[in-house]
């Protein structure tokens, strides 16, 4: 090897301060590989001219492509962010135009998990990014990505096709936000992007623009729209309500256009952030009424336990506040508050009833929130028998995988697990199958409905006598009559809970079931 050579090839990997230093020709072919090569697979990954692209994890492929045509000599491209076996690296890569060889370094991250398989992971990156941003001075912007018509493309391309040009996108984004910044696709059509703010979106623009023209598809329109950081919120409050933000003027009729929507998503940003911090004040301070409303086993016609409500002063239901704190994040503090509160209740007094307790899956989901409500459950005091979780379906579980984990724990420690609302929204087959749990609550509308028609009765016996096969109790909800009771006793229902039995009443006032006026099943 001549001095040249070597002084390339170690000038290279000692300026990027990288783990793996990887050789490649123009077409991406591995000639060399150095340093702590293990995580790519191969001991030499020079065997047959491996290609570079294979060894990341298949949603980063278009992002090294990109990266790749990218290239000039004597500039260096990247730093982007891609993964290998979920593990995050810094990717960047440099021609320095004396030979054919492009040269790759490859730093790895702190084990982390992309945002496909944990899905607060845009959030945490979004948010450690502004607050870097601001300690250097570095003003930040937030822009949304739209492209209209791309929530068709899989019936005008194809689906195969389809997905690689959503890759391409991606890449392109990946490419644009660089090292400093962060994108998610939110869905087909939009990409929130932090970035810097004299990140070249012109340029972007033209790229996505030469993506969709490649497939034939010059119809879809890019807009892409900014806003600069808002450097009094909190670096997680301003990610969390811009992403809000986007979602409400997506959802919204309104029509923004480029000029208006800065203004206008600021102002949207300034309702979220008022809203959030009263709802975290209602939280944090316990300005809520937590209610229970009683589950009875039908067969001894007694009160099994109760299921805690949230609820603010006076009983109000605030049903539309948990919907919006999933959509922000504050679900994590309002699950943790929930739990604190039937933990605190039932060590006071062993006597009194046994609790079940709301979970979203989008806390389960959430890693760090797991890892501390975990930890709480293993410091109760309490028999664990009496306390009981809901897991609820009103959030989107993508992470099945990470959720049945901590359901695992939650049951190891000796805790029931219900799934809420079986038979609702999206709540289907797939509900039993993905999470193990040992009952399961039947929504409300199928025990109304039971009566009315043979048809209806027979998807309710069908529900019950699925659960049944797989050998997990049932809950009825919505039980309003004595006709209802007596024909959920005779498809074999566990449990019932409804107005029949009792309405909510604040978690205070309640003394042990055996002297409550609750009506016998």
């Amino acid at each position: 090897m001549s001095l040249i050579e070597q002084r390339n090839r170690f000038l290279s990997f000692a300026f990027a301060s990288a783990d793996v230093l990887v050789e490649t020709d123009e077409d991406g072919k591995v000639v060399y590989a150095a340093g702590a090569t293990g995580p790519l697979g191969d001991p030499c990954i020079t065997i047959d001219k491996a290609v570079l692209a294979d060894r990341f994890d298949r949603t980063s492929r278009p992002i090294f492509k990109a990266l790749l045509k990218s290239i000039k000599p004597g500039r260096r491209a990247g730093p982007v962010r891609v993964t290998i076996g979920g593990r995050e690296v810094k990717l960047s890569g440099w021609c320095l135009g004396d030979d054919q060889r492009i040269r790759w370094t490859l730093s790895f991250e702190a084990l982390t998990a992309p945002a496909d398989i944990d899905p607060q992971a845009f959030e945490r990156s979004a948010a450690e990014a502004v607050l870097k941003a601001r300690d250097l001075g570095k003003p930040l912007s937030m822009s949304v990505l739209v492209i209209t018509g791309a929530d068709d493309l899989e019936r005008q391309i194809g689906p195969e096709d389809a997905r690689q040009l959503q890759h391409a996108i991606a890449a392109a984004c990946a490419l644009t936000v660089g090292d400093t910044g962060v994108a998610r696709q939110v869905d087909k059509g939009r990409t929130a992007l932090i970035h810097e703010s004299n990140a070249d979106l012109a340029q972007l623009k033209s790229d996505i623009e030469s993506i969709l023209a490649e497939n034939d598809l010059q119809e879809c329109e890019v807009k892409i729209d900014s806003l600069p950081d808002a450097p009094d919120l909190e670096p997680e409050i301003a990610v969390q309500a811009f992403i809000h933000a986007v979602n409400e003027a997506a959802d919204s009729s309104e029509t923004f256009d480029v000029q208006s929507l800065q203004q206008v998503a600021q102002d949207m940003m300034d309702k979220t952030q008022k809203r959030m911090q009263e709802l975290r004040t209602t939280i944090a301070g316990r300005v809520i009424e937590p209610h229970a409303q009683p589950i009875v086993d039908l067969a001894s016609g007694k009160v099994h336990h109760y299921e805690m409500l949230l609820r603010l002063p006076g009983g109000r239901p605030i049903s539309e506040s948990v919907n919006f704190a999933e959509s922000t994040g504050l679900i994590y503090e309002i699950d943790t508050a929930m739990t604190e509160i039937a933990i605190n209740f039932l060590t006071e007094d062993f006597d009194r009833p046994s609790l079940a307790v709301n979970l979203s899956g989008k806390s389960l989901a959430n890693t760090n929130w797991a890892t501390k409500f975990l930890n709480l459950l293993a410091l109760a005091k309490i028999d664990r028998k009496r306390l009981m979780f809901e897991l609820t379906e009103t959030a989107n579980v993508k992470n099945v995988k990470a959720v049945n984990k901590v359901i695992a724990k939650i049951r190891e420690r000796g805790h029931k697990v219900y799934l809420d609302d079986f038979g609702a929204g999206s709540a289907g087959f797939h509900y039993l199958r993905d999470f193990p749990a040992d009952v399961v609550k039947i929504d409300g509308s199928y025990i109304r409905r039971a009566s009315r028609t043979a048809r209806d009765g027979v998807l309710l016996r069908s529900m019950v006598d699925l659960c049944k096969a797989l050998d997990t109790k049932v809950v009825a909800e919505m039980v309003e009559t004595e006709a209802q009771v007596k024909t959920l006793k005779s498809l074999g229902v566990d449990y019932a809970q409804g107005y029949y039995f009792g309405k909510p009443v604040p978690l205070k006032s309640l003394s042990d079931p055996r002297n409550g006026a609750i009506r016998a099943a």
